[in-house]
């Protein structure tokens, strides 16, 4: 894969970052949509009586976030794989920071690193993400 090339995608390129700071309503709206019925993400002293520092966010929520920085990002390329890893807990109140660093590119392929950065400069979320320009991929 290549450092750059017509797409206008250079490795090492940063994608705009985003900041969120997930609420205790939002993880209990979040459990409810999606059918999550562990309470560690709406019940704080459950969550406590398993060893958490608090409730967690969803890690589905926490890689959707990441990849919002590639979907919003990246308009005209669609997201085709993706990969993650969680590194530590996430609890509301928290300001995390999302990101992106395109690290190949290769014709109409581009991957890149995800991640999702605490308070303290640690990654709390580590990943990669495929993406494709969507003008060429098949009907």
């Amino acid at each position: 894969m290549t450092g750059s090339d017509k797409t206008g995608l250079t490795v090492g390129q940063e994608l705009p970052k985003l900041s969120h700071v997930p609420t205790a309503t939002q993880l209990f709206r979040y459990s409810a949509v999606t059918w999550n019925p562990h309470r560690i993400h709406y019940e704080e002293s459950y969550a406590a009586t398993e060893g958490h520092p608090g409730l967690l966010a969803h890690s589905h929520l926490r890689a959707a976030l990441a990849l919002r920085c590639v979907t919003e990002g990246l308009p005209g390329w669609r997201l085709v794989a993706t990969d993650y890893r969680l590194r530590r807990p996430a609890t509301p109140g928290m300001t995390l920071v999302y990101g992106a660093r395109v690290t190949a590119v290769d014709g109409d392929t581009a991957e890149l690193e995800i991640f999702e950065e605490h308070p303290a400069g640690v990654h709390g979320l580590e990943g990669t993400a495929t993406v494709r320009r969507a003008d060429k991929e098949a009907s």
